[in-house]
């Protein structure tokens, strides 16, 4: 079970803390893979986008359950 967070007295759900960790990351890894010519050939770069947020997302959570921050 993911814990709740405390920031100044308020409790945020752990998933929702880990949901705006992976719109940070994406925010930094889209405007990267723009560069790439392999991502300017696609066909439809929002479904990348959305696969890449789900992957970023797993990924955050399986690093921080193997780090055991996640109870």
């Amino acid at each position: 079970m993911i814990n709740d967070i405390n920031i100044g007295g308020v409790y945020f759900p752990g998933l929702l803390v880990i949901a705006l960790v992976t719109l940070v990351c994406i925010l930094l890894f889209v405007p990267l893979f723009s560069f790439s010519w392999l991502y300017r050939c696609l066909p439809c770069r929002p479904l990348m986008g959305l696969s890449v947020c789900i992957v970023t997302f797993f990924l955050l959570l399986q690093g921080l359950n193997a780090l055991g921050l996640l109870a």
